[in-house]
């Protein structure tokens, strides 16, 4: 029996898909014009990606010194978050964000808040408010200190809290990239 090309064509892209169809890191195609035979290509799929890292915060050694308290840059939560602070004279706010260390997809969004807060010598008072990026909407006040941290670098620390449920008590300051 003779079969006509298209048929032959139509067969043999079934094949091909047949053989294929279980390599998932493989993409496969078949084509013919009228008069000639079926030519096909194999094209391998691109190489699976590790997700990227949603911050990475490597912590750092960043001297305290009372006297000159600067601020702005990356900081690494004891929650697991990374705060972004920018210093203003006495002025510092601050995005925070959770799942550092998860994929990008996830920052902030188990949790999200801002923040002002006025530079008082060594303290800082802060308001703060989630934002709807996370999934906690709650908001307050508290008292932070910037200190030493046994080692002669910076930390700041929750020293009590008015009003809200801040889960953070510690930062750190961290390299972020």
């Amino acid at each position: 029996m003779i079969f006509p090309r298209r048929m032959l064509a139509f067969v043999g892209v079934a094949l091909l898909v047949a053989a294929c169809g279980s390599a998932p890191l493989s993409q496969a195609s078949a084509t013919a014009s009228a008069g000639t035979a079926p030519s096909i290509s194999v094209v391998a799929a691109p190489a699976p990606t590790t997700p990227a890292v949603a911050a990475m915060c490597e912590k750092i050694a960043k001297p305290f010194d009372a006297a000159k308290i600067d601020l702005t840059g990356s900081w690494a939560g004891d929650d697991g978050g990374i705060y972004f602070l920018r210093q203003m004279d006495s002025i510092v706010w601050w995005n925070g964000m959770a799942d550092r260390a998860g994929s990008a997809e996830l920052l902030g969004h188990a949790w999200n808040n801002v923040a002002r807060g006025e530079i008082k010598g060594p303290s800082i008072d802060v308001s703060w408010a989630d934002v709807p990026r996370g999934g906690i909407l709650d908001g307050g006040t508290m008292k932070l200190n910037v200190q030493a941290d046994g080692t002669g670098n910076i930390q700041i620390v929750k020293v009590s809290e008015q009003t809200g449920d801040f889960g953070n008590t510690v930062w750190t300051p961290c390299k972020s990239g």
